[in-house]
């Protein structure tokens, strides 16, 4: 039967990822879609520690940041409508008292920064090859918070330039933690407020660049969620309205790819173990009380202890007894 689909056959050399490793995600929703995969399967994975970031340079000015352990201070934000923001922050970290946002940002700095001591696996997502360069600091940011057009220049990256900042962060990160893999996934979200060509040769940049690190870098392998959305799947039903942003079926399809590449036999059963219990964990009984909920949670509480005693750092945290 001939086949109307172009299908991408699972990539080999892709590092597989079990249950005991650690994981740090950065970047655009990709990261964050991926990343909460990895929390509802009680990975260890600590995501977008300064929130959802688009653009290589923000997120690689973030990892160099996270490296050197430096907290933010009042001298990092600016005040705008009210509200308290830094250029290397998504608004998600703005806020109206300054202590509190410094307290947020800075406990995601301690906590990304423990993560990246133990991680085997970074996750990065590059979204746009567009950035946005604060005309007074010289600064790409990674999100402008509103503030007047002026105030920025907006530029489309090269390759080349994408690929020089990327080296020297990946040099950083290869040297200090030579066992740490890194995947690069390009975003297949449609930034179409560039227009189409101007996406397109974004999308362009980014792919190339993260090409040549695959070459120069052992440590790096490339995740194909662009090929798949633009290639396999290619077709509006899997978008949403918008038209930009890929439905949650077009997620859960890159998903089980992923999985398929990435997931060895033993993680596979240890996933869907994880995903029972947390179904079982987030039923609301109608009689709490009752003689069969009580033995329902003792089964429940069971299969934790199995689970727990096959992989220590297990943690299903509060919800445990129900």
């Amino acid at each position: 039967m001939q086949s109307f689909r172009t299908i991408l056959p699972p990539l080999p050399g892709l590092p597989q990822i079990r249950p005991a490793d650690h994981l740090l995600c950065l970047g655009s929703c990709f990261a964050q879609h991926i990343g909460d995969r990895f929390q509802k399967g009680r990975w260890s994975v600590d995501l977008n520690p300064f929130g959802i970031l688009y653009h290589p340079f923000p997120i690689a000015q973030g990892l160099e940041r996270l490296l050197k352990g430096t907290l933010f201070t009042e001298d990092d934000l600016f005040f705008h409508q009210e509200q308290w923001h830094s250029f290397d922050h998504h608004g998600q970290f703005s806020g109206s008292d300054t202590t509190e946002v410094l307290s947020t940002m800075n406990r995601a700095i301690v906590s990304g920064l423990d993560q990246l001591k133990k991680a085997n696996i970074l996750l990065l997502t590059f979204g746009t090859a567009n950035g946005f360069v604060e005309r007074k600091s010289g600064q790409v940011v990674a999100n402008c918070h509103k503030l007047p057009s002026a105030n920025f220049e907006k530029t489309l990256f090269t390759q080349e330039v994408i690929q020089q900042r990327l080296v020297e962060v990946i040099k950083k990160l290869t040297s200090l933690f030579p066992k740490l893999k890194i995947i690069i996934t390009v975003s297949p979200v449609r930034h179409l407020r560039d227009g189409l060509i101007t996406n397109q040769r974004s999308k362009a940049s980014l792919l190339l660049a993260v090409a040549e690190l695959e070459k120069q870098f052992s440590a790096v392998h490339y995740f194909p969620a662009y090929e798949l959305m633009m290639d396999d799947l290619r077709d509006y039903r899997f978008y949403k309205n918008d038209l930009m942003h890929p439905t949650q079926m077009a997620i859960d399809y890159i998903w089980e790819y992923f999985r398929t590449c990435c997931f060895p036999e033993g993680t596979v059963t240890y996933y869907e173990e994880v995903l029972k219990i947390n179904k079982a964990l987030s039923h609301r009984p109608r009689r709490p009380n009752s003689v069969a909920h009580q033995q329902f949670t003792e089964q429940i509480k069971k299969k934790i202890s199995v689970l727990q005693e096959k992989y220590p750092g297990l943690d299903f945290g509060d919800n445990t007894i129900m």
